[in-house]
């Protein structure tokens, strides 16, 4: 069994403690049992003061999630939790890694040992020398350590007042646990901080939001857009953002479908191009949920929703070529182009067309293109020739392909 070894110990110097410190919406805490339950650690063992707060709310989650949560006032019980054959990997109280350094330091041969370390002359061991202990005359630790469980019985020789983690460094540098430097060839690696305080989670919070949201596309300028509005509003209602946003979608495609049922193709459409892109914000915020919270909108209701969105355009667009009112749905039979041009524009999404291509199929440009032709009397054209070039563009990029 992977177990893991946190602690919820350090305080800041305004006496918060560390691991409640907050980070994009969740805690330094819940973000350190969200990475080593990545890296398989079926059991997490937490050094704290009291059993409350966060490290009491973390306890639930975990044990929710199917998994093993001990709080722990003390290392005494550290042997009876860890067995001989059991890994063990240690993670310094209050340090954020960044999540690819860590997966490279896994990726050699399981089971993995390892005592990472940071040279002698980092930045990161001038300005934290009590987080960074040195090992030798070359090296500190960098906080994290993967080793075998035999060593932590000899804990039980040591005082109960003496410091746990740094004692596990040393049984396991004497165990022969390999060193191995961060994979990151700057004096500073990229990520790997100290939770010391809100000053210094600030600039990494913003990091992470941009590296969640993902870099815009302008060969999708709708998914492009909502990426940006989401880098903007951040953590600000990221809980309830995504739903709120497909729910306003919802809205405008709505009545989209009855504007241009009533006869207005022109406001039917435009409500079509708010619709799409509150589509988009909702999935850009459930992204960035998803990344930064641990929850979000599975892969399979985020494609159902696109799916209703293409829907509901669709039918938006086949009400406004139709001649008359609700009261004539004998529809045009260019009126089908409609669903038909939504189809293809779906089709070529999928498909990663070359960048005008990608830009005509974007949902909201489609659309917006089609609110302006039925403004000037030009809608049924403009449909037509819209289909005609995503179609062409689709056969052939498959035929290239």
């Amino acid at each position: 069994m992977r177990t893991a070894l946190i602690a919820a110990l350090k305080r800041t110097g305004s006496g918060a403690l560390r691991a409640e410190l907050q980070l994009a919406g969740r805690s330094v805490l819940a973000r350190q049992v969200d990475l080593l339950r990545a890296h398989g650690c079926e059991k997490i063992l937490c050094l704290c003061e009291r059993v409350e707060g966060e490290v009491l709310r973390l306890q639930h989650e975990v044990e929710a999630a199917g998994g093993s949560f001990h709080a722990l006032r003390g290392f005494l019980r550290l042997p009876a939790l860890v067995r001989a054959e059991d890994e063990l990997v240690i993670l310094a109280d209050g340090l954020l890694p960044d999540p690819d350094l860590v997966a490279a330091l896994f990726a050699h041969a399981p089971p993995p040992r390892f005592t990472a370390v940071l040279p002698t002359e980092s930045p990161l061991v001038a300005a934290h020398p009590d987080d960074f202990e040195r090992i030798d005359a070359r090296y500190h630790w960098a906080g994290l350590l993967a080793m075998r469980g035999a060593p932590v019985q000899h804990l039980a020789d040591f005082p109960p007042d003496a410091d746990a983690v740094s004692l596990l460094l040393r049984l396991a540098l004497q165990a022969g646990t390999p060193i191995r430097p961060l994979p990151d060839a700057g004096p500073v690696p990229r990520g790997w901080l100290i939770a010391t305080g809100e000053a210094a989670l600030a600039a990494q919070e913003e990091a992470l939001i941009i590296r969640a949201a993902g870099e815009p596309d302008w060969r999708r300028p709708s998914q492009a857009a909502a990426r940006l509005a989401a880098r903007a509003l951040g953590t600000r209602g990221l809980e309830r953002g995504p739903t709120l946003a497909l729910l306003g979608a919802g809205v405008l495609l709505v009545g989209a479908v009855a504007a241009s049922a009533f006869g207005v193709p022109g406001a039917g459409l435009v409500l079509a191009v708010g619709g799409a892109l509150g589509a988009a914000l909702a999935e850009a915020l459930g992204r960035l949920q998803l990344d930064l919270l641990g929850k979000g909108p599975s892969p399979r209701t985020a494609a159902l929703a696109a799916a209703a969105v293409d829907i509901l355009a669709a039918f938006a667009l086949l009400l406004a070529l139709s001649p008359a009112p609700v009261g004539a749905l004998v529809v045009a039979p260019l009126a089908v182009l409609g669903p038909v041009v939504l189809g293809l524009a779906r089709l070529v999404r999928g498909a990663t067309p070359p960048a005008p291509l990608a830009i005509a199929a974007d949902r909201a440009v489609l659309l917006g293109v089609l609110a302006l032709a039925a403004a000037l009397g030009l809608l049924p054209l403009a449909t037509a020739l819209f289909a005609l070039v995503l179609l062409g563009g689709l056969l052939l990029h498959d035929g290239a392909s």
